[in-house]
């Protein structure tokens, strides 16, 4: 499922999103399971974004065209999600390093908190997301081995593959606009 969302993100079909709250769902529990708290915290945080990201490409007043108000981010939400982000991995750092039996504190931190930002920036239709998007998956994929997810790791070495393919698919339609 997580494959398909992925595949229906990179060809900018709305219905990914509904796609990602059942995927998302799945793996707080398996994130869970393995002890990687944020990423499992992560994914709720995915399951509530879906249905964000889904009244943004289906509902708003822009319904008509999934295609339309793809964009570029700007210089002021470039800073604030730098500095919101910084702030947030504080928070989640010091809360898995006090709180936690997480074994990974700093990656499970940085990996869920460009997440967070990489999926709003998703909802929001920002082509540079897919920036992120690289990062945190190829990272993330490396986390993965090092838990013994290995499935996991693969389909996340994959989700960075394709993570290129939708920055150029996105920016063509930013180009095309």
């Amino acid at each position: 499922m997580a494959f398909i969302y992925l595949i229906l993100e990179i060809k900018r079909k709305w219905f990914f999103w509904i796609v990602g709250i059942v995927s998302s769902a799945i793996y707080v529990h398996i994130f869970f399971q393995a002890s990687l708290y944020a990423e499992a915290g992560l994914n709720f945080y995915y399951v509530l974004m879906s249905a964000y990201g889904l009244y943004c490409w289906k509902f708003s007043h822009k319904a008509g065209d999934e295609n339309l108000g793809f964009s570029r981010i700007n210089f002021k939400t470039t800073l604030s999600l730098f500095f919101l982000s910084i702030v947030f991995f504080g928070v989640v750092y010091f809360i898995l390093r006090r709180y936690s039996d997480s074994p990974v504190p700093i990656s499970d931190s940085l990996i869920a908190v460009l997440s967070i930002s990489a999926t709003w920036m998703s909802a929001k239709k920002i082509v540079e997301c897919w920036f992120l998007w690289i990062f945190v998956n190829f990272f993330a994929s490396g986390l993965y081995i090092t838990q013994k997810l290995y499935p996991t790791a693969v389909l996340f070495a994959v989700y960075g593959i394709l993570s290129f393919v939708g920055l150029i698919e996105w920016s063509k339609s930013v180009k095309s606009l």
